[in-house]
């Protein structure tokens, strides 16, 4: 574990120091934090239920060490009494009180009330949230020495933490507003989301956009060689490069920066480096028995980097890159920044100005901080902006969102995948759609909840609802009361005395539903292995399932019910089974029994009903008998269900079952129809179950160029009135 026995800044654990810091320390060591509380509200988008999300509150107030009881919100000085919790021993570690005990600090997002942490004005604070299992931190107190808390230590394998995934919120509340931030300084352990509103329209928005295992595909599909080793596949994270021993002493990447940082002292002793920091000024330095100094050219201030860097002194701003004076800070900060994207272009002349800040020359030539390239990807983190290393905030290229007049903030548990950004409605205060703002996703809203979203004084004068889905506004806070509904329009709610005084609304799908999900794209699994398909649309299956086996899916539920799941199947043995579950297996919501198809590669439907809930969580498939493959499986209501079954399940001949291709798959514009004169009509369905297009004696090509990107279901009515169907992808 690693410790902290002093009043820890935003980024302690990971020892960084932000720039924006030092003009915050000023404020911190004089006790004048922000007096406005702001309420954090945890949105749950993860594959775990809200019974397996842990959550605790740890900071600095007043220069004493505190944990928030999230249950309650009280505000508790830290205490070794505290330490009452019985954990792991790994490796005969006892943990700092050589007992194994460890602090009750933490809770479960069931048991926060409307899952809103309301956070006072606080320094260093951490938002600390963990999956399965809570976290193991050891407090030595809340004053003197030793105090704060022992905090997970990735690098000690005998951590009592090993093997739990959690993550972060860094903030800091002070007197000049509200600063947090998501990171990826020390790993990557799943996707995380943060959203902060602010007075006088202020609003930002910072998070990842990806299911956690289409991040972990991406980064196994693209890392180069030397950053591979990242991949801790045994916990499913991705680990900060010093973090792994390729890139500490003796191991293969130990001078992975050796050459650009030699290259930079050596030019650098004759020539002077010029570069622009922004508000901080205009530099010039040289470098001298080692020594990187550097005067500021407005007031000569000075600067110093006290010696050659070492590669994880570069990495993680450490040492000579986070030691001295205010302008020591600054400066190192700037090149240790500038190396990481390697922005410091040494083809240069002698004294040229370097502008650091055009983010179009970062990580484009080697060597640079792959790891920090790849979470400023576009498609991986909203608006490129993450937290990579310790100083990408460095011209503001980080995730930090600072609220100079704070209102509310949004933490989503499992990032933004699957999520409108902007919600499926909007309610504002102005019929101007103005005031505020405030986007909701389908659920119910009652007036407490939807004053902690920033709904304040129930005065909703408009709303704005995306095509597919309703609002219906209620008088009274237990959905009751005159209501008034609307759907897939902008509209100004007319002032009748009910809408300034409606106290809970509604959000729900108004139109059929139905979600595809291929057998291969799960979360997590144990005991089985992917192949290639010869069902129609290709791709792969899940195969070598034996008894035991199981396979995790996330979905997303959009109003509680009752819902079909079709399951696309193929075996050669009889009376093989499998189960739906939920809640780790805890809640079993039905099985189906799988017929011999007659081969591993020849496919039928299987299906069932089932109750759902609404919402944003796993659902498993398992089985104890086996012997069986599953391409994907429908959830649908059960209209959708019957026609989409309808299309699936007709009886094909085999022979006829080959004649009908379309190709290419996937397909831009132009489908081509194999065996066309074998068919009367060919409809094509989204996967809500909806006609989209439909050609009656269609030739061998079908134009689609007018159908949005995504996947359909194509219905191929043969002369003979039988059916066959076939999935594309529409890119």
């Amino acid at each position: 574990m690693e410790t902290t026995t002093k009043p820890i800044s935003l980024r302690a654990i990971t020892k960084c120091r932000r720039m924006a810091l030092l003009l915050l320390s000023f404020l911190f060591l004089n006790h004048t934090f922000s007096q406005t509380t702001v309420p954090f509200t945890l949105y749950n988008n993860s594959a775990f239920t809200d019974a397996n999300v842990y959550v605790a509150v740890v900071g600095i107030i007043n220069d004493n060490h505190v944990w928030l009881d999230t249950k309650t919100g009280a505000v508790k000085l830290m205490s070794v009494s505290d330490n009452t919790v019985a954990g792991p021993v790994i490796g005969g570690n006892q943990g700092p009180g050589n007992n194994g005990r460890y602090a009750n600090c933490f809770a479960r997002l069931s048991e926060i009330p409307n899952k809103t942490i309301n956070i006072p004005g606080i320094a260093g604070c951490r938002i600390l949230i963990s999956f399965n299992s809570q976290l193991f931190l050891y407090f030595f107190g809340a004053s003197g020495a030793p105090s704060g808390y022992a905090a997970p230590n990735l690098a000690n394998p005998t951590d009592p933490n090993q093997g739990i995934r959690f993550e972060t919120i860094e903030l800091t509340n002070a007197a000049n507003g509200l600063w947090a931030n998501t990171t990826r300084v020390d790993s990557y352990q799943y996707p995380m989301g943060l959203e902060v509103w602010g007075n006088n329209g202020f609003y930002k928005k910072v998070g990842e956009l990806k299911t956690h295992a289409q991040i972990l595909a991406q980064w196994q599909s693209q890392a180069p060689a030397a950053f591979a080793g990242c991949y801790d596949a045994t916990n499913g994270i991705i680990k900060f490069p010093s973090k792994t021993s390729a890139f500490q002493s003796g191991g293969a990447q130990a001078n992975y920066f050796g050459s650009y940082v030699d290259a930079i002292w050596s030019k650098y002793t004759s020539e002077n480096l010029v570069f622009n920091a922004g508000d901080a000024g205009i530099w010039s330095g040289r470098v001298s028995g080692n020594v990187f100094t550097f005067t500021r050219s407005s007031d000569g201030a000075v600067g110093v980097i006290s010696n050659k860097p070492t590669n994880t002194e570069v990495m993680e701003g450490s040492g000579v890159m986070a030691s001295g004076g205010q302008w020591d800070k600054v400066v190192q900060a700037q090149i240790c920044a500038a190396i990481n994207r390697h922005a410091i272009d040494l083809t240069l002349g002698n004294g040229a100005t370097q502008d650091f800040s055009t983010d179009t020359k970062y990580y484009v030539t080697s060597p640079y901080n792959w790891y920090c390239k790849f979470w400023h990807q576009p498609d991986i983190s909203l608006n490129s902006l993450t937290y990579s290393f310790c100083y990408d905030d460095v011209f503001e290229k980080s995730s930090t969102i600072n609220a100079p007049s704070p209102v509310r903030a949004t933490i989503t548990l499992g990032g933004y995948a699957g999520l409108a950004t902007s919600g499926v409605a909007t309610v504002y205060k102005d019929c101007n759609y103005g005031g505020y703002a405030v986007a909701l996703n389908p659920g119910s809203y009652t007036l407490s909840q939807l004053n902690a979203l920033g709904v304040l004084n129930d005065d909703i004068s408009s709303l704005k609802v995306n095509s597919g889905y309703k609002v219906t506004l209620y008088k009274d806070d237990n959905f009751s009361g005159r209501t008034i509904v609307k759907t897939a329009d902008d509209a100004c709610l007319v002032d009748d005395n009910f809408n300034d005084t409606a106290s809970s609304l509604k959000v729900e799908t108004n139109a059929a539903f139905s979600t595809v999900i291929q057998a291969e794209d799960y979360t997590y699994m144990a005991g089985i292995q992917t192949e290639a398909t010869t069902d129609a649309g290709g791709g792969l299956d899940v195969g070598y399932i034996d008894a035991g086996d199981w396979m995790s899916y996330n979905v997303t539920i959009p109003v509680a019910g009752t819902y079909r799941v079709i399951y696309r199947v193929a075996t050669p043995n009889a009376n093989t089974t499998l189960r739906l579950e939920k809640d780790a297996g805890a809640t079993q919501l039905g099985s189906v029994t799988i017929p011999n198809t007659g081969g591993w590669q020849n496919w039928t439907n299987v299906a069932h009903n089932v109750t759902l809930p609404a919402g944003t969580y796993s659902i498993g498939i398992a089985t104890s008998t086996g012997g069986f493959n599953i391409n994907y499986l429908t959830i649908t209501d059960n209209l959708s269900a019957r026609l989409v079954t309808q299309s699936i399940q007709q009886p094909l001949a085999a022979a006829e079952n080959i004649a009908l291709t379309l190709s290419p798959n996937p397909v831009s514009n132009m489908l081509y129809l194999k065996g066309y004169e074998k068919v009367q009509t060919l409809t094509i369905y989204d996967l809500n179950g909806h006609e989209v297009k439909k050609v009656t004696k269609p030739g061998n090509t079908i134009n689609i160029q007018s159908l949005n990107t995504g996947v359909y279901l194509i219905k191929l009515t043969r002369t003979d009135n039988s059916i066959k169907t076939i999935k594309i992808i529409k890119q």
